[in-house]
């Protein structure tokens, strides 16, 4: 887990954004579904995003989908999001991702995350679980929702930490608020269901012209 906290560290220092795509609950209905994704993710490398997570999905073709897009976007950090459950991870075990997350902490998902060298990063909205969290190992946290615990909270974290520690910011994140998060402290950010289609807006736009 340590060299895929370091790589991921490395990756997001290069530009600090993870695009979110969730994929509906009927998504395996259709083939175009699958056909329609594949064009989105290449609409978003076309733009200059370098990481994409994809929303787990407890359908069975989901793991082969994952897969096939990983071979398809080499040059893509690719991840996979709301790994919340034993279903979900054990999911993930086969793809060896570069990283996932979870929505909040389960000490037992990590834990078995863990021992099968998964970085499945946690989502921290206490100080008890930050604690924790620092305790299995993460240095890379995830702070959820960012909409609600703010930069205070941040704030409350940056001084209890002993080392350094990577902070990505979610939930609720606009793109006109990028430049403002990641000069209050956060290291990398999250955005998904605040960029309608998660197609870039004008302000996404500007702001990966510097990445």
């Amino acid at each position: 887990m340590e060299v895929k906290q370091n790589n991921l560290i490395r990756s997001l220092k290069l530009q600090p954004l993870i695009v979110v795509i969730r994929l509906e609950n009927k998504f395996f209905n259709t083939s175009d579904n699958k056909d329609n994704l594949l064009i989105k993710i290449k609409k978003l490398s076309n733009f200059g995003i370098k990481n994409i997570e994809i929303g787990w999905h407890p359908h069975p073709e989901w793991v082969d989908l994952i897969s096939e897009i990983k071979n398809i976007f080499k040059f893509i950090n690719i991840g996979v999001a709301s790994i919340a459950s034993k279903q979900s991870l054990d999911s993930i075990i086969s793809l060896d991702l570069n990283y996932s997350m979870s929505p909040y902490f389960n000490k037992e998902i990590h834990i078995k995350a863990i021992k099968y060298n998964q970085l499945v990063i946690p989502g921290i909205s206490s100080i008890e679980n930050f604690k924790e969290a620092l305790n299995l190992g993460y240095k890379i946290i995830k702070i959820f929702p960012v909409s609600k615990l703010g930069i205070k909270f941040l704030n409350e974290l940056q001084d209890l930490k002993t080392k350094d520690i990577f902070f990505i910011g979610a939930g609720g994140i606009k793109s006109k608020d990028l430049k403002k998060l990641l000069r209050s402290g956060y290291d990398s950010l999250i955005i998904g269901r605040e960029l309608q289609n998660q197609i870039p807006d004008k302000d996404l736009e500007i702001w990966l012209k510097d990445y």
